[in-house]
């Protein structure tokens, strides 16, 4: 049984990689229309709420109950474990990635103004209008347009990289041992749908911050194996330290499952920041229904292949 436990993280791990570095590599070779990025994101927004209040915390809350032997505690013990995996990924998003948001317009605009000011340089210049000190400062403006940028691009990587690593964590959270093969694919599918408008998202802003495409191809790369690598240390770490009990992985899917409600709920993913609002891209009713479908699949989906229990 571990052994098939941990041949399905495997697996999982390697298509859930391949596929995240395969989505991010679109940007550079082609472009995805805005209608299409919208509609994935609405979709994967869906999924995460639906994995986590259809499928992971209910999971948590059957395993909590079943190895916790004082009832009067259960209320505490899941309501504390969904609220630190909610808080866990706000202290993420307020200190470890402050400035992961992109802000294309304002740097557009910035890199706009500096081209215009070379421009209007050049000019007075040729009509001998020239200003003493202005060639060096337009040129000042230059450097620091690009340089800003950069700067953006690292907390950006970094920022979406831990929550990747949080994704591992509840997929091999979901793949252990006393679970059964349906939760781990529901959390599956609803991670894997999520990273690929992410990993669009991330390529389009580094490409933006002037960023060399193999310097993106590396960000990129670290993106991509975050999940796969959290998701198989963390299967082996309780594999080995949770000795088995439901308590003990009780508490772990409820902390991913606050994390899941989190992501859905609070972030604001990239691909919605570089590109209009999906109300604007795409219209009220397929919003609507793609956020309804992603919400009741994963439970759909769960009551089909059943739980184990």
């Amino acid at each position: 049984m571990a052994s098939s436990g941990f041949l399905r993280i495997i697996s999982m791990s390697l298509v859930m990689g391949a596929a995240s570095f395969g989505a991010g590599l679109v940007p550079l070779s082609l472009s995805m229309t805005k209608s299409h990025s919208a509609k994935l994101s609405t979709l994967s927004t869906g999924l995460l709420i639906g994995a986590a209040l259809g499928v992971i915390i209910p999971e948590g809350v059957a395993s909590t109950i079943a190895g916790d032997p004082e009832p009067e505690s259960y209320s505490h013990n899941i309501a504390l474990c969904v609220l630190l995996g909610f808080a866990f990924m706000f202290l993420v998003e307020e200190y470890i990635s402050p400035h992961a948001r992109p802000l294309p317009l304002e740097i557009r605009h910035e890199v706009e103004d500096v081209h215009f000011d070379i421009a209007l340089d050049e000019l007075e210049r040729e009509e001998g209008m020239t200003l003493p000190g202005s060639h060096a400062s337009t040129w000042q403006m230059l450097r620091r347009a690009p340089s800003s940028s950069l700067q953006r691009a690292y907390p950006l990587s970094l920022g979406l990289t831990v929550h990747a690593l949080v994704d591992g964590y509840a997929l091999g959270v979901s793949s252990l041992e006393t679970r059964s093969g349906a939760l781990s694919f529901v959390v599956f599918l609803a991670i894997i749908i999520h990273k690929a408008p992410t990993a669009l998202a991330l390529t389009s802003s580094l490409l933006e911050t002037s960023l060399s495409p193999s310097e993106c191809k590396r960000h990129l790369l670290l993106f991509s194996l975050a999940t796969p690598v959290s998701a198989i240390l963390s299967y082996i770490l309780y594999t080995h330290t949770g000795d088995g009990n439901n308590l003990s992985v009780g508490t772990p899917l409820l902390f991913s499952g606050g994390t899941f409600l989190y992501v859905a709920t609070v972030v604001k993913s990239p691909s919605e920041t570089t590109l209009p609002s999906t109300q604007e891209t795409i219209i009220k009713t397929s919003r609507t229904f793609l956020l309804l479908l992603g919400m009741f699949f994963p439970f759909i989906i769960s009551a089909m292949l059943g739980h184990g229990h």
